[in-house]
């Protein structure tokens, strides 16, 4: 049985024939990879976050509608056309999501299709187009495996919990690091928020001596970038960009290639060891 979303409302979708794209996807260690924002993935790839037990109502709201489905009603013509989701359950006590957008659903469409040897003019008066790849997939015990995190944010109350950036606090802590000044107010952005978590997690003292003449050695390598020192050889922090520059050299986004010999910059790194 297919159950859809419409709005806040849950309904079930009759259909007399089975849905072959809302199936469980083939998932194992090679192909997946606990959630990093920072990451890319590859084509078959999956991201997947263990969910504890404090996060775990944002499944089993999907889950218990299974539990009375005789007490959902059918989903009719003019909500049709409003399916914001459809789910089902699969083998092991399953789930998997398929998010309706906008540029899915098809009202008035003419195609054409190839039938008996020739082309077919076809007209899909209200319809939905199915990927052949689903948005979401819950493996029945803790894990739920996606691809991509801003599409299915909106799925799962308390998500944003997996996705992590700094805090305030965070920030404020950095500010007070004896390496930047910053001279200007900005809302910084999320990208520097992420890169600004990583390096928190890292564990790196940037009150470190060490670490404040490592990079005052190494920016000068890169000309490109932009940094500004003041008369207490601290990086002056008065933009996004600049804020972007030091996380990067901070992180080892900014190398030379041992083999060209070019300056190098990445948009995110993982740790091998």
């Amino acid at each position: 049985m297919f159950l859809v979303k419409v709005g806040q409302i849950y309904r079930k979708l009759e259909n007399t024939d089975d849905i072959s794209e809302l199936v469980a996807p083939e998932i194992d260690p090679e192909n997946s990879r606990e959630f990093d924002p920072e990451i890319k993935l590859e084509h078959e790839e999956w991201f997947y976050i263990e969910i504890d037990d404090e996060h775990m109502s944002m499944v089993k709201e999907y889950e218990d509608k299974f539990l009375n489905t005789a007490g959902l009603n059918d989903v009719n013509e003019e909500e049709f056309s409003k399916i914001d989701l459809i789910f089902r359950k699969v083998e092991n006590d399953g789930l998997v999501f398929q998010k309706i957008t906008k540029s899915r659903r098809m009202v008035d469409k003419s195609i054409l299709k190839w039938r008996y040897r020739r082309a077919e003019r076809t007209i899909i008066e209200k319809g939905i187009e199915l990927k052949s790849e689903n948005d979401a997939y819950f493996d029945g015990n803790d894990k739920l495996y996606f691809k991509n995190f801003r599409t299915i944010r909106s799925l799962f109350k308390g998500i944003d919990d997996y996705y992590r950036i700094a805090s305030q606090a965070e920030v404020d802590e950095f500010k007070e690091f004896n390496l930047v000044s910053f001279v200007s107010d900005f809302k910084i952005k999320t990208n520097n928020l992420k890169m600004l978590a990583v390096l928190k997690d890292y564990e790196i003292d940037l009150d470190d001596i060490a670490v404040k003449s490592t990079l005052l050695r190494s920016y000068s390598q890169y000309p490109n970038q932009e940094f500004e020192l003041d008369d207490n050889q601290n990086f002056i922090i008065d933009s996004n960009r600049k804020l972007t520059c030091l996380l990067k050299l901070a992180l080892g986004r900014l190398y030379t290639n041992p083999i060209t010999h070019h300056k190098m910059e990445a948009n995110y790194a993982k740790k091998l060891n």
